[in-house]
């Protein structure tokens, strides 16, 4: 079967002020704080609007939700195929009970319209002669059936194949039952598809859940200024190589040819490989041809400053070290945090061999997440301590204008109370006046992007300094003793007393424990927590099946951790649209 699929009319930039999604509201922070022990699905009910908003009934009117064509991408020009991919409505959705033997990729199937998506994956067709190809939103959307299922491409073909559950995916893919590809179609396809083609994939999906209000555009934590960016939480996760490691001291120079070759287990006092025999002709015969680019790392799970490790994980003092060791990559994620709905929105960053540091992707990643989404304003960064190098804490506060709210990354000097009272600041990033007595913050300002402290005349009311060398005396007149006498801040028609300004940097210039808000407090506490929705992330790569690269090479184990973010966002969707439907039934049992 050949039919001609028409050009594709390229609405240009998307917008839905209509969409109800736009009134989606969020806790206060009280709220916020007494109900994080509640289940997410549970606590999405307790938001105003939420249901309603969500509710089938609600959604219907909306459907198909539209996607978006990054600019850049030229429209798809009339060709034959053998199949052809076209939103279905979904008339067999009338009710929650309907939606019971639909999971959540079916239900996307139903409230999607992945038509765009022709545009970019069609770049791979050089030309218009040959054999007509299939579609390739149908051939797309079987990759992501294969990553929700976890599947290998036998196990598509032959639930494709299936009368119980292929007829229902032929009919919402577009494919002919009685023309189906085979797996060698699947994975060439794959194969020639630019990874940079499947971010595009993921920036349409994005753009369109934006244009509907679904993904925020503005910060969504409560107190916030209006108009303040969003709050992205960043996070790296390992990727088990599909190859299985042979040597871990694998690297680029192990495949030139024999006479370039340095072993780099030689080096390091092992046997290593002479490589002097014939199968060592193209490479040496210890690495993974399959997964060239694939390196070791021995991951302690710790971000702060540790002991150093041999590659077997023990120190120089013979100690063993808890972590784990891994063949592979490591897989960097931006997560958009919506408090409205306890979620996050991934978008897919940098792809890279597991030894490469976390730090050293970060600046590289926001530079393409804001070269991608140009009008996605950034107010906060969220990252644990492997992300507070100076030169990233800088690119947040001068390039970003964005909240710090990223972990400390401590050092020995800061337990020394010495130390701290010459520098002027705690092991917390907190200013200290010249006596010692922590000063309290006194807000914020988002326009200049600088924090002020006062220290409201700490010492008169609490004698004992906060930082004291030597110990503290017990004697009540030698504390009393300690309050400075000669203080000019002591004096009544100056309350706040001794102030200081925190910016960039704290004010000896020191940036590792810059922060723009008072670390510890109740409101960094509840910030800072939503750094688990990167965590989150994570746990729906395990899901789909990426822990480990369920293919060869570098650029399809990026291609399958693609694929698992852009599931992650349309199946939050699905999900929110299930719950809200259910939760509706359940108040209004006779309206089913």
């Amino acid at each position: 079967m050949s039919i001609l699929i028409p050009t594709y009319q390229d609405p240009g930039s998307l917008a839905v002020p209509q969409s109800p999604f736009h009134r989606l509201t969020t806790f206060s922070q009280s709220e916020l704080a007494s109900t994080r022990t509640i289940p997410a699905e549970d606590r999405r009910l307790l938001t105003e609007h939420f249901v309603d908003t969500f509710r089938w009934e609600t959604v219907r009117p909306h459907l198909p939700i539209r996607l978006e064509l990054p600019p850049g991408i030229q429209p798809w020009k009339a060709r034959t195929c053998r199949s052809f991919y076209e939103w279905l409505p979904p008339d067999d959705v009338h009710s929650a009970d309907d939606l019971t033997g639909l999971d959540n990729f079916d239900l996307v199937l139903r409230l999607v319209d992945f038509s765009p998506w022709r545009s970019i994956l069609g770049q791979r067709f050089s030309s218009a002669f040959g054999p007509p190809p299939f579609d390739p939103v149908s051939i797309g959307l079987c990759w992501l059936l294969v990553r929700w299922r976890n599947w290998t491409w036998p196990k598509l073909v032959s639930e494709l194949h299936s009368k119980e559950r292929g007829l229902g995916y032929c009919l919402r893919f577009g494919l002919d039952p009685n023309d189906l590809p085979a797996e060698s179609t699947f994975r060439m396809a794959l194969g020639n598809t630019q990874t940079a083609w499947l971010l595009q994939c993921e920036d349409s999906l994005i753009l369109g859940l934006i244009a509907y209000g679904i993904i925020p555009t503005s910060s969504t934590f409560p107190g916030d200024p209006p108009g303040r960016g969003v709050s992205i939480a960043t996070d790296s996760q390992l990727v088990e190589a599909r190859s299985q490691m042979r040597c871990r001291y694998q690297r680029a120079e192990c495949f030139l040819p024999p006479d370039q070759r340095t072993c780099a287990a030689k080096e390091d006092g092992k046997k290593g490989c002479n490589c002097d025999t014939q199968a060592c002709a193209q490479h040496c015969r210890l690495v993974t041809p399959r997964d060239p680019e694939a390196a070791y790392v021995f991951y302690v799970g710790s971000n702060q400053p540790q002991p150093d490790t041999s590659p077997d994980g023990t120190t120089d003092d013979d100690k063993s070290v808890r972590g784990k060791h891994l063949f592979g990559y490591k897989s960097k994620g931006f997560n958009i945090v919506d408090d409205r709905i306890f979620a996050l929105w991934p978008i897919s960053g940098p792809f890279v061999p597991a030894n490469r540091n976390d730090h050293l992707q970060t600046i590289p990643g926001f530079n393409d997440l804001l070269r991608r989404f140009p009008h996605l304003k950034i107010g906060e960064v969220l990252g644990d301590a492997g992300e507070g190098f100076d030169d990233i804490l800088l690119f947040v506060h001068d390039d970003l204008k964005a909240l710090r709210t990223i972990k400390l990354r401590h050092h020995t000097v800061d337990k020394d109370s010495l130390t701290c009272l010459k520098r002027g600041y705690d092991p917390t990033g907190n200013p200290l006046c010249a006596s010692g007595y922590r000063l309290s913050f006194n807000g914020h300002d988002y326009r200049r992007g600088d924090s002020k402290w006062v220290c409201r005349q700490r010492c008169l009311r609490h004698p004992l300094p906060d930082v004291l060398v030597g110990d503290p005396p017990s004697d009540p007149d030698e504390i009393l003793a300690l309050v400075p006498s000669n203080c000019p801040f002591q004096e009544p028609d100056t309350p706040l007393g001794c102030t200081v300004v925190v910016n960039r940097t704290l004010p000896d210039g020191d940036i590792r424990l810059a922060r723009d808000l008072k670390v510890d407090s109740p409101t960094w506490k509840l910030r800072v927590g939503r750094l688990s929705y990167a965590e989150s992330r994570n746990a729906d790569q395990w899901r789909r099946g990426v822990k480990r690269s369920p293919w060869h090479g570098k650029h399809n184990s990026a291609k399958a951790s693609i694929l698992a973010d852009i599931l992650t966002c349309a199946c939050n969707l699905a999900r929110l649209v299930r719950e809200a439907t259910v939760a509706a039934a359940r108040a209004s049992p006779t309206d089913t």
